[in-house]
């Protein structure tokens, strides 16, 4: 009994450790090539890299990296019948996957989401004038027809 649980640890459960560690630091690496083109991209758009800008990064690990450790968690309960931590590789591959389309959108996209951003917050935040301002066209039309 005590052998067929030592095979177990070292065979099967060294092999789920092993995937789960390539997969969080390909994760890194990931995350880390996307900050370094992000810097890249803002440099380019002539924009400042500021502190705010780069705890994204820190935030975006906290998002990535705490479903993966319950990921983790489920898989190494599932070793005993999973041939592999299929959870945690599956949010790896995932999170990897929107890094690479991170690094691939060009810069005079993020741009023209960043200007359609600034563009929707002065909307909102001059709501009031703009209802005020369509009441009155409203107004002007109604008492021209009449």
């Amino acid at each position: 009994m005590i052998s067929m649980t030592y095979d177990f640890v070292n065979q099967h459960l060294m092999a789920h450790i092993l995937l789960i560690t390539l997969a969080s630091a390909m994760m890194i690496v990931a995350m880390t090539v996307d900050l370094v083109f992000g810097v890249y991209k803002a440099k380019q758009l002539g924009e400042a890299t500021t502190s705010t800008g780069l705890k994204k990064t820190c935030e975006k690990a906290r998002k990535y990296f705490s479903p993966f450790m319950v990921l983790v968690c489920i898989d190494l309960l599932s070793s005993v019948i999973s041939p592999a931590p299929a959870f945690s590789l599956l949010w790896a591959s995932y999170c990897i996957f929107c890094e690479f389309i991170s690094v691939r959108e060009k810069a005079w996209k993020k741009a023209e989401l960043r200007k359609q951003e600034r563009t929707m917050s002065i909307i909102l935040e001059n709501k009031d004038d703009i209802a005020k301002m369509i009441a009155e066209l409203i107004k002007k039309q109604s008492d021209g027809n009449a």
